[in-house]
């Protein structure tokens, strides 16, 4: 078992990493596809996130906690046959639809949720290092390919889902190699196959949770694309993915702290380190977003392209969601491993409540700032949920 100051380590700089790449994705798509091209990805990319929502109900982080109770190779053929049957709805609903990449997305989606499946039963078996390895390799093969496929000019408009799909089957493979000694094993201990209905009661909660709070960050999207276009979203979604980068701390730590908590029977422990890693989380956080703020403008135009100068002017109404949420990580990985799911569903469809109301008045307002502002909003108020429960708790007092 790692120690926790390794295991944050090697979460930290892994997810470093995938940002990194991640950045480098986005300058490479900005530059070659500009605002109109982003914008057509990340509806792409956000409609494949709204499929795998549904097929994490029955593949959620919940099997984290269940694989150490429950026969692993049952988990693993349970979620897939719930996997297949969700993509399998959502290539017939794609069929009826003519939005960009469309028909790419139940494909990509399938695989991508048989990964994050994978990369779960990996981590019930302490192979964080695995799941690291895995979590960079997919976005290095989306950047190669991608790039690869641009400079030669091949496949035309399937660029970009192309690659991302060719990406994440590679990736597949991979995490099959790590993931089948351990399916073997158990599946030699399993005499008869049913369907282990756990992951769906465990996976209502937590992925209902988890699909709210996906809406929390994405719902934005598509109401921003109704008031104000596709080319708005993509400046919006480059100044997205830079802020939701300097979260790479808060979730390696709230990793590692999940982790930590499964593995203790002291409730004061727990809280204690809880506390300190909230404490590094928002120091961090703050940190780096002091760095991004000083960065000028121009910088952002050269790395993006002339039409994503306004994304230095968006960072200021992102900034309060950025630091807030750097408190409600930790706090959600404390509840989550503490098998809250419900309190977590009802925070995530409270802020999303808020967030959408907020949306709706202030992006045709306000414009992308005001889509911004709801971001920061909806992620207000659920940290001050998160802290008012974690502090009542505990009996702790706001000095």
């Amino acid at each position: 078992m790692l120690s926790l100051k390794r295991g944050v380590v090697s979460v930290f700089f892994t997810k470093v990493i995938v940002a990194a790449v991640g950045l480098l994705t986005v300058i490479v798509t900005s530059k070659f596809l500009g605002a109109q091209g982003r914008g057509a990805v990340s509806l792409f990319t956000a409609s494949i996130a709204l499929v795998q929502i549904f097929c994490d109900f029955g593949s959620s982080s919940a099997l984290i906690n269940l694989s150490y109770r429950i026969n692993q190779w049952k988990l693993w053929l349970s979620a897939v046959w719930w996997i297949f049957g969700i993509c399998a709805f959502a290539t017939v609903f794609a069929f009826f639809l003519e939005t960009s990449f469309i028909h790419w997305v139940p494909l990509s989606a399938l695989l991508f949720s048989i990964l994050n499946l994978n990369n779960l039963l990996l981590m019930g078996n302490r192979k964080v290092n695995q799941r690291n390895i895995l979590l960079v390799v997919q976005p290095v093969l989306l950047l190669a390919f991608f790039s690869i496929f641009i400079q030669f000019n091949l496949f035309a408009w399937a660029t970009y889902p192309l690659a991302f799909t060719l990406s994440l089957l590679l990736t597949l493979l991979v995490s099959f190699l790590w993931i089948a000694p351990h399916l073997r094993d158990s599946k030699k201990q399993l005499a008869v196959f049913q369907f282990e209905t756990q992951i769906l009661s465990q996976g209502l909660w937590v992925q209902g949770g988890q699909a709210i709070q996906f809406l929390n960050y994405r719902i934005n999207f598509f109401i921003l694309v109704f008031f104000m276009g596709t080319a708005a979203l993509g400046i919006y979604n480059n100044a997205i993915v830079v802020a939701e980068s300097l979260w790479i701390l808060g979730h390696s730590l709230g990793q590692m702290l999940h982790m930590k908590i499964l593995n203790s029977d002291s409730s004061i422990a727990q809280r204690n380190l809880a506390m300190r890693m909230l404490l590094i989380s928002f120091a961090g956080t703050s940190l780096m977003l002091g760095v991004l703020l000083l960065i000028p403008t121009s910088f952002w135009e050269w790395l993006f392209s002339k039409e994503f100068i306004e994304v230095k002017h968006l960072f200021y109404w992102l900034a309060p969601g950025i630091l807030v949420f750097s408190i409600s990580n930790i706090l959600n990985h404390f509840f989550h491993a503490k098998n809250q799911f419900k309190f977590i569903f009802c925070v995530n469809l409270i802020g999303l409540c808020f967030g959408v109301g907020v949306s709706v008045i202030c992006i045709p307002l306000y414009g992308l700032a005001g889509a911004c502002i709801a971001w920061s909003a909806a992620l207000f108020v659920s940290m001050l949920m998160y802290v008012l429960r974690f502090f009542s708790a505990h009996n702790l007092q706001f000095d």
